[in-house]
C-alpha cells in the first residue's frame, strides 16, 4: 500500500495515520489468529457509494471475512458561485450551480462489512474520541463477528442432523415390520428369552 501514488485513495495528510491504523487492526486481528489479506488500494469510492465499495482489506475470523475500507471525512462549506457559473447558468438552462464545496479532511472513518454486526459497522474520528482510542472496540468486532458466524454454521449443522434424524425415525414408524405377525407367540417367547 505504501508503494502506491495515492494509497485508499486518501490525501498526503492522513496516509500515514491511515496506515498506522491499518496495521494496528492486522496485528491485533492476527495476534488473535485471524487471516489478513489486501484488497483494492488504489482508489477512494465516491461518496453516495462508499458504503457498497469494495474492502482495501479483509480479516478473516473463524471462516467470517470482514471487509474494512478507510475513508476521508469531507468537510462541506456553502458554494460561493463564480461569475462564469452565473453566466453559464444564466445561458444554459440545464446548467446547476451546487450549493455546497467539498474538501478533504484530517479526519478518517472506518467502515465494516460483512458478517452479523454486533456493535457498529463504522468507526470516526470525533473531536474528544478520535479513531486511535477505537481501535480495541473495532478489533473485537472483528471477533464477534467470527463467533457469531461459527454459532449460527453449529446451530445450522445441529438443525440439519435433528431433521435427517427426525425423517430416518419418521420412516422407520411406516415400516412393515420383517416377521409375520405369529399368532402362535413363539416369535415373541424367542424375544423373550434373549
Amino acid at each position: 500500500m505504501q508503494n502506491e501514488r495515492q494509497p485508499l485513495g486518501l490525501t498526503k495528510a492522513v496516509q500515514g495515520r491511515a496506515l498506522r491504523l491499518i496495521q494496528a487492526l492486522i496485528t491485533a486481528a492476527e495476534a488473535d489468529g485471524h487471516t489478513c489479506s489486501a484488497g483494492q488500494t488504489g482508489f477512494a469510492p465516491p461518496p453516495h457509494r462508499r458504503r457498497r465499495a469494495h474492502p482495501h482489506f479483509t480479516i478473516t475470523a473463524q471462516g467470517q471475512t470482514v471487509g474494512f475500507l478507510v475513508l476521508q471525512e469531507q468537510d462541506r462549506t456553502e458554494h460561493v458561485a463564480t461569475e462564469k457559473e452565473l453566466a453559464d447558468a444564466k445561458k444554459h438552462s440545464w446548467v446547476r450551480i451546487p450549493r455546497f464545496d467539498y474538501t478533504p479532511s484530517e479526519r478518517l472513518r472506518i467502515i465494516l462489512s460483512g458478517g452479523q454486526p454486533h456493535r457498529a459497522s463504522e468507526w470516526a474520528d470525533a473531536p474528544r474520541h478520535p479513531l486511535e482510542e477505537q481501535l480495541a472496540e473495532t478489533a473485537q468486532e472483528v471477533t464477534l463477528r467470527g463467533e457469531a458466524a461459527e454459532r449460527r454454521r453449529q446451530d445450522e449443522a445441529e438443525a440439519a442432523r435433528q431433521k435427517r434424524s427426525s425423517v430416518f425415525y419418521a420412516s422407520l414408524a411406516h415400516r412393515k415390520p420383517r416377521f409375520p405377525a405369529d399368532e402362535s407367540g413363539v416369535f415373541e417367547e424367542r424375544a423373550a428369552t434373549r
